[in-house]
C-alpha cells in the first residue's frame, strides 16, 4: 500500500513547529495530523471549503444539485496530554474563514439546550430540528474539543440533534479522552444512548492517538503551584506560568451558564482559565457550578485566595467545592494565596472538612497533576 501523501495546509503547520523546535517529533501525533490532512482534502474535494456567500451557494450546489457525497468526519481519542486539542486547532486554523465552527463540547451543549428551549417556547413542532438549522448556519464543519457526556439531559437529545445536523451535511471533528463506546459509561438510561454511539462511529473515522509522552505533564513538571501573595514578582511570575501551561495561546473571554447562572471568565487560553478567587468563591454558586467549571477546563489559575476564617464561611465552603471538583476530575490548580496551604483555613465552622481540602491541595501541589480520570 502506498505511503500517505505528507503535504498540505495542515501538515505544513505541524511540520513548521517541528522544524522550529516548538514541538518535538511524536509518532502518535504524526499519524493523527496525516488523518486530519486527509480529512481536509476530502472536504476540499466535496466543496466544503468554499467561503463566503458565493462559496455557500457553490457548496450547497455541490452537496445537493450534484449529489456530492458527504465526507466522514474524524473522532480523535487518546490519553491526557497527547496534544489532541492542539492538533484539532491546527486543523481549524488551516481552514478558510466562515466554513467551520469550533466549540468546547460543554459550550456546544449549553448552546444547544438554549436554542431548543427557545424553539419550544415559540411553539415549534420540532424544537431540536429548529435548533439544528440554527446551529449549522454558521458552518457545516463543526469541531468539538473534549467530547464527554455526563449529563442525562445531554445524553437524551444527542442522537436526535446529531441526526438533524448530519442531515444538514455536518462534518464532525471531535477530540475525547474516551473512545466512542466508552461515552456516558454507567450513565442513567445508557441503553437509550447506545444508538447515538453507533451513529457516531458510523459517521466518523475513529482514530486513537497512540500512547506516548504526556506533553502537558512535561510542561507542568517543575512548576510551583502555590505562591504567596505580596511576595516580589508573584503576579508577573504567575503570568509567565500561565503562558507556559497554555503554550502562549491568545487569551479570550468566555461565559459558562449553569442552571441560569452566568460564570464569566475574562482570561482563557486553550483549556486553562486565569481568574480571581472572588470571581469563583465570593458569589452564591453551588457544587454543580464548580463541576461544570472542572468539566470545561483542564486546569485553573486562581489568584489572591485570602486566609479563610469564620467571617468567610461561605467562601470557604465554595472553595472546598471547587477543590473537590478539580481533584475529582483530575484537573490542576495553580494559585496565589495569603498563606501556605496548612495555614489557609483558620476558622472553626469547616475545620474538620477543610482538612481534606488541605490534603488534596497538598497532593495537587506536590504532583502538579495526578493521573487524569478517564
Amino acid at each position: 500500500m502506498a505511503a500517505p501523501d505528507e503535504s498540505g495546509a495542515v501538515i505544513t503547520r505541524y511540520q513548521q513547529l517541528i522544524d522550529t523546535a516548538v514541538l518535538s517529533s511524536d509518532s502518535g501525533q504524526h499519524a493523527a495530523i496525516i488523518s486530519l490532512q486527509q480529512l481536509y482534502d476530502r472536504l476540499e474535494a466535496a466543496g466544503y471549503l468554499l467561503a463566503g456567500k458565493t462559496g455557500l451557494r457553490s457548496r450547497l450546489g455541490n452537496l445537493f444539485s450534484k449529489q456530492q457525497s458527504q465526507p466522514q468526519g474524524l473522532y480523535l481519542h487518546g490519553g491526557v496530554g497527547r496534544g489532541k486539542t492542539m492538533l484539532m486547532d491546527m486543523f481549524h486554523d488551516s481552514l478558510p474563514e466562515g466554513v467551520c465552527q469550533r466549540f468546547h463540547f460543554h459550550d456546544f451543549m449549553v448552546c444547544a439546550h438554549d436554542l431548543i428551549n427557545r424553539a419550544r417556547k415559540s411553539g415549534a413542532d420540532d424544537p431540536i430540528d429548529i435548533a439544528a438549522t440554527q446551529m449549522i448556519s454558521a458552518g457545516a464543519i463543526i469541531c468539538f474539543d473534549e467530547m464527554e457526556v455526563r449529563d442525562i439531559a445531554d445524553a437524551m437529545i444527542l442522537k436526535r440533534l446529531f441526526d438533524s445536523l448530519w442531515d444538514r451535511k455536518m462534518v464532525l471533528v471531535a477530540t475525547s479522552n474516551r473512545q466512542p463506546d466508552a461515552l456516558y459509561l454507567d450513565g442513567l438510561h445508557r441503553d437509550r444512548f447506545l444508538p447515538f454511539i453507533d451513529t457516531l462511529a458510523a459517521g466518523n473515522i475513529v482514530q486513537k492517538i497512540d500512547d506516548g509522552m504526556d506533553w502537558r505533564q512535561r510542561a507542568l513538571d517543575g512548576i510551583s503551584t502555590w505562591h504567596i501573595c505580596g511576595e516580589a514578582g508573584t503576579d508577573s511570575h504567575l503570568d509567565d506560568i500561565f503562558a507556559i501551561v497554555t503554550d502562549h495561546k491568545e487569551q479570550h473571554s468566555e461565559q459558562i451558564i449553569v442552571a441560569g447562572r452566568q460564570l464569566n471568565f475574562d482570561h482563557i487560553a486553550g483549556d486553562v482559565a486565569d481568574c480571581q478567587f472572588d470571581q469563583l468563591c465570593a458569589r452564591p454558586l453551588a457544587a454543580a457550578d464548580y463541576l461544570a467549571v472542572a468539566d470545561r477546563f483542564a486546569g485553573l489559575m486562581v489568584r489572591n485566595i485570602p486566609v479563610l476564617n469564620d467571617q468567610l464561611q461561605n467562601e470557604a465552603r465554595r472553595f472546598m467545592w471547587l477543590v473537590d471538583a478539580l481533584y475529582d476530575r483530575g484537573r490542576f490548580l495553580i494559585a496565589s494565596a495569603e498563606a501556605p496551604i496548612d495555614q489557609l483555613y483558620t476558622g472553626q465552622q469547616w475545620a474538620f472538612e477543610f482538612s481534606r481540602t488541605s490534603s488534596r491541595l497538598t497532593e495537587m501541589a506536590q504532583l502538579m497533576q495526578r493521573e487524569y480520570q478517564q
